[in-house]
């Protein structure tokens, strides 16, 4: 990865009475690299290096059709010589469309760059993950990998574990040094926000964020599942594994506060999801994707809104990338975008009036 990514000040809602008094900063992990763009290359560094250590020749993990995860892990083990297989999961209508398996995958957002780095795509419906699980799809592959010859190694949803937690702890020493550099003397952020999926990046977050006593309150907004999920994946599969015995007694209840944004569903976007992405956007040139940092941005809007006097002075907003999922949603973003006017006119205009009454005669 590009590190360190770029810490910037930035005002994503400048006409709520609350953003008068505050300073809003964002951590630009969308900028982590191209391909690799977003918060997973952190956690890859750590994984991957493993797996190479391990003599791996290819790596298996799992995802949503549109996972970021999946197309940073197809990306990055090319560029190590490994090949990657993919668990993805579709809807269940999809499979009794007409069509091969390649149209029922697509081409779309991420799926597109998946297939150009060469990754084999292992489909799943929905119902067959929420059977299985994610962990028994993995190890499906990997056995008939293995009676192939091959040497796989195997990456957990999100890369979220306890070696892909160390991305995100040294990510926040990162954020520290910036701090140091870039607030002139002014207290650390009173606050930081992020967007949350498989908790791997919040685990660290907020872990490393409460050893380095800051005083630091961690908001996360999670897509996919309830805060109780959440609170239980990090205490039982990254607490309960790295703490000293004197320390067993800290629970993720302590370190962060999760939020619901999954609202209509995981990757289904609402028109006002879309509509705040789209106003981000118009302000302050930054991109989100509508799966996770859209959601967390949409919701963090309103709760700011509704709820001011919950958040300090210097509030930091972490992004975690995944642009290409707005491919995606084009349709949806068609009727938006097709709204925008300037001075009245439609947004796509000929450079001569000439051309338009020429396209009307034909």
């Amino acid at each position: 990865g590009h590190f360190p990514t770029p810490l910037v000040r930035w005002n994503p809602f400048p006409d709520l009475p609350a953003s008068k008094t505050r300073e809003f900063f964002l951590k630009r992990d969308d900028l982590s690299g191209m391909e690799l763009s977003g918060n997973k290359i952190r956690k890859l560094e750590f994984l991957l290096a493993d797996a190479v250590a391990s003599n791996a020749d290819c790596i298996v993990t799992c995802g949503g059709l549109q996972s970021n995860h999946c197309r940073a892990v197809a990306v990055a083990a090319r560029t190590l010589g490994l090949d990657s297989h993919l668990v993805l999961r579709i809807e269940d209508f999809a499979v009794k469309d007409a069509g091969s398996f390649c149209d029922k995958a697509g081409l779309e957002g991420n799926l597109l760059l998946n297939r150009m780095v060469g990754a084999k795509l292992h489909l799943c419906t929905k119902s067959e993950y929420a059977r299985h699980g994610s962990t028994k799809l993995i190890d499906e592959v990997v056995q008939n990998l293995l009676k192939q010859g091959k040497r796989p190694y195997a990456i957990p949803v999100g890369g979220s574990n306890l070696l892909g937690t160390w991305g995100y702890i040294r990510g926040f020493e990162e954020l520290l040094e910036q701090a140091k550099q870039q607030l002139d003397g002014k207290p650390f952020f009173s606050d930081i926000v992020i967007a949350t999926g498989s908790a791997g990046s919040l685990a660290g977050i907020s872990l490393a964020n409460h050893l380095a006593n800051t005083g630091t309150k961690v908001w996360a907004y999670g897509a996919c599942d309830s805060p109780e999920w959440f609170h239980n994946f990090i205490n039982k599969n990254i607490l309960a594994e790295v703490l000293p015995e004197n320390m067993m007694n800290l629970k993720s209840e302590e370190l962060c506060k999760v939020y619901h944004a999954r609202n209509l569903g995981y990757a289904i976007s609402s028109e006002e999801e879309l509509k705040s992405i789209r106003e981000v956007a118009l302000r302050t040139g930054v991109l989100f994707d509508p799966v996770y940092s859209g959601k967390a941005i949409h919701n963090f809007g309103r709760h700011l809104e509704d709820e001011p006097e919950k958040f300090g002075d210097r509030v930091l907003f972490w992004h975690t990338g995944g642009l290409f999922g707005l491919w995606d949603k084009q349709e949806q973003l068609k009727a938006l975008l097709d709204a925008n006017t300037i001075d009245g006119r439609p947004d796509v205009q000929p450079v001569f009036d000439s051309t338009l009454t020429s396209s009307a005669k034909l």
